[in-house]
């Protein structure tokens, strides 16, 4: 805030310890020292420096996500006041606004409290601060009068992380081509898990991570629906031609006018298994199988 006096402009923080004023202000957002109490109400003591106040970033919110529907976007997720924002916001105001909050792994200072508290980087305060913020928002008193009105408060959220494809590129070099046809026989990376590759599948298919994935043991094998039977994904190990029939029968179960499936390429007991899957499933009606 400038002023001009006798043709001199100064600024009015120059003058003492009066600051200039801003619209938030008058708003009672808070400044980051009330960010600070914010975090040390979650985590009774200081693990971050300068975070944001909840308030502000929920006010902030509410003027730009007024459809109660919408996605919020925080590319540099800090301690995710954004995500905590959301749903404070949504708690109050019976939204259901999702978030998507990214952040680098940034190493914490060795000397700093966050490390000794055993948070190694950043990502792991913001993760644990939506674990307890969610936990508080639900547990608050006052919000509780609230839930006849807004019954489906979710609070939960998935976490992931960039890295390598889970399936093994083919080796070229004809020196060691027994070895590496040999190695061929599994494409799965070893410390991958099926979680892992259920979401590459997902990212390759071009379908929303936060679809709905129900899991149903069929004869001790681990089966994954997801959008109610629009695709189901098996990655055991062992499949017989009663469970691929099994897995035929979901797309009645579940009502489907399409259902794709997946299996892992070493899934099946034998050759004779996997040639046999492609009909059962035909005559069910599913055309598009896909094994990886």
């Amino acid at each position: 805030m400038a002023k001009v006096l006798q043709g001199i402009l100064f600024y009015e923080k120059e003058r003492g310890t009066q600051h200039p004023k801003t619209i938030l202000l008058s708003e009672n957002v808070g400044n980051t020292k009330k960010g600070s109490q914010d975090i040390l109400k979650l985590f009774s003591e200081k693990i971050m420096d300068f975070p944001k106040p909840v308030k502000l970033i929920q006010f902030l919110t509410s003027l730009i996500a007024q459809n109660k529907n919408d996605l919020i976007l925080d590319f540099f997720s800090g301690s995710a006041t954004t995500a905590h924002a959301v749903m404070q916001l949504n708690a109050e105001d019976g939204g259901e606004r999702k978030y998507i909050c990214v952040q680098i792994p940034e190493p914490t200072d060795e000397k700093s409290e966050a490390y000794k508290a055993g948070y190694k980087n950043i990502c792991e305060i913001g993760k644990e601060r939506i674990r307890r913020a969610g936990n508080k928002i639900l547990n608050d008193e006052c919000l509780m009068m609230k839930e006849k009105n807004n019954s489906t408060l979710d609070v939960g959220f998935k976490v992931f992380k960039l890295d390598s494809s889970n399936i093994k590129e083919w080796d070229s070099d004809f020196d060691n081509l027994e070895q590496n046809l040999i190695d061929a026989t599994e494409n799965i990376k070893p410390d991958r898990t099926s979680q892992d590759l259920l979401y590459e599948i997902l990212l390759k298919y071009g379908l929303d991570l936060t679809l709905p994935i129900e899991e149903k043991i069929i004869d001790t094998k681990k089966v994954f629906i997801i959008d109610f039977g629009a695709l189901v994904v098996c990655l055991d190990e062992d499949i017989t031609t009663d469970i691929v029939e099994a897995i035929a029968k979901l797309k009645d179960e579940y009502e489907t006018e399409t259902m794709r499936v997946v299996f892992k390429d070493s899934s099946f007991k034998n050759a004779v298994v996997k040639t046999n899957a492609i009909q059962i499933l035909k005559q069910y009606g599913i055309d598009e199988v896909v094994s990886v």
